[in-house]
């Protein structure tokens, strides 16, 4: 069969493998975490009986499901690994493309929570491949192969539907609750692939983090980038990093790396601790949250903290900012899209009529909000399209007893 040059140019996943050496199922679980303990960077360690491969133990199910747990360690410390092994582990084939990999993988675990995954070669056990190094290798490609689609005439327009459709994937579902709190995020985006990028992560069992992303432009390469800062984030996440400022410094350096400072990132991230009712804030050149007190009625905006956007500078720390979040609170993220979207005049909708609109919309529940603060804007503009990506993603702690109006 005669090769194509997009085939030649896109990398199978026998090329990035890791050669990760496997363990025995007889190993104590003992020595097991002393080897996670000395490769920080390690994910997830084959195991394999007479050469056979039976499974895998990953950092995360290891040391946050099993271990986790008061006295677990005196519990499985002397036992084999192999009573805690995950068997129903995702595997591919060397000579699948990373492009194939990935649709793969979100059919299986479409909200893209897997670390890592074992690669075979006639059906014997080959290396690794980390879910990370699997998002940076298709985001170094994507130029080159946008280059090739565009002298194939119209099949570039179904490869770029493809992409835009793995973006979307790649977004959490829109409407979320966890704790008493109620999130309800959307993006309306100006072209098939937009720029802009939300996501919500539990990271115990009492704090969520909540995330709005812009890059500075449109097509591919944005989503090559956003594609790079879900896969950055949620491998930071696995190994330990729970901070707003943590995670954009970690997210910054992994989209210096992809993007080289051709597209730049603005980005938020906000935790929210429901048990102490606090939420901690770090900004890398975003547009400011706001924050409506049910308390005293006060809408306002939390601009205390920023920084550069990602990829601007290797190493960038990001300071935070904490604030009260409590029962009946609602915060509102945002993308620049929607306050900088203009009427026939030319006029921006801008700051002042999207905080009118939410104090005067407030008592809404979430998803609800969100449709009218869209809805306004729109007939701001005279149109259901804007040219800018637009986000909004509203989180929300209710009351019982007292829910929000249904509209």
């Amino acid at each position: 069969m005669k090769m194509t040059y997009c085939q030649h140019i896109i990398p199978t996943l026998g090329e990035i493998l890791k050669k990760q050496e496997p363990i025995s199922p007889q190993l104590p679980v003992s020595e097991v975490v002393e080897i996670f303990q000395k490769n920080p960077s390690l994910l997830a360690l084959p195991i394999l009986a007479e050469g056979i491969f039976t499974g895998i133990i990953s950092r995360r199910a290891l040391f946050y499901n099993h271990l986790g747990r008061p006295f677990a360690m005196e519990l499985f410390g002397k036992k084999p690994i192999m009573v805690l092994q995950e068997e129903d582990c995702m595997t591919m084939e060397a000579d699948l493309d990373v492009h194939g990999a990935l649709s793969r993988l979100l059919d299986f675990d479409p909200s893209l929570e897997t670390d890592c995954f074992v690669v075979t070669e006639a059906q014997r056990y080959a290396g690794m491949v980390s879910v990370s190094d699997l998002m940076m290798t298709i985001s170094m490609t994507q130029a080159s192969l946008v280059q090739t689609l565009e002298s194939l005439g119209e099949r570039i327009q179904s490869e770029v539907k493809k992409a835009g459709e793995i973006q979307q994937a790649l977004l959490p579902v829109s409407e979320f609750s966890f704790e008493g709190l109620t999130v309800s995020g959307e993006i309306t985006t100006s072209s098939e692939i937009g720029g802009d990028y939300f996501d919500y992560f539990q990271l115990d069992k009492d704090r969520i983090g909540l995330l709005v992303a812009d890059v500075s432009g449109h097509g591919v390469q944005s989503g090559m980038v956003t594609t790079a800062a879900k896969a950055s984030l949620h491998c930071l996440i696995s190994q330990g990093v729970d901070t707003p400022a943590g995670l954009l410094f970690g997210m910054n350096n992994a989209i210096l790396a992809t993007a080289r400072q051709t597209l730049l990132m603005t980005c938020l991230i906000a935790v929210i601790d429901t048990k102490n009712g606090k939420a901690t804030f770090a900004n890398a050149g975003h547009n400011f949250p706001y924050i409506h007190r049910s308390g005293s009625g006060l809408l306002m905006m939390l601009d205390s903290v920023s920084g550069f956007p990602l990829g601007f500078e290797e190493n960038n720390s990001y300071g935070e900012c904490l604030t009260s979040f409590e029962y009946g609170d609602t915060m509102l993220l945002y993308s620049d899209g929607i306050v900088e979207c203009t009427d026939q005049a030319g006029e921006e909708f801008g700051y002042e009529r999207l905080s009118a609109s939410l104090a005067k919309n407030i008592h809404l529940k979430p998803s609800v909000l969100k449709r009218k603060l869209l809805r306004e804007a729109e007939l701001f503009t005279g149109s259901e399209s804007f040219p800018d990506d637009v986000t909004i993603f509203i989180a929300s702690s209710t009351v019982k007893g007292a829910p929000h109006a249904a509209e």
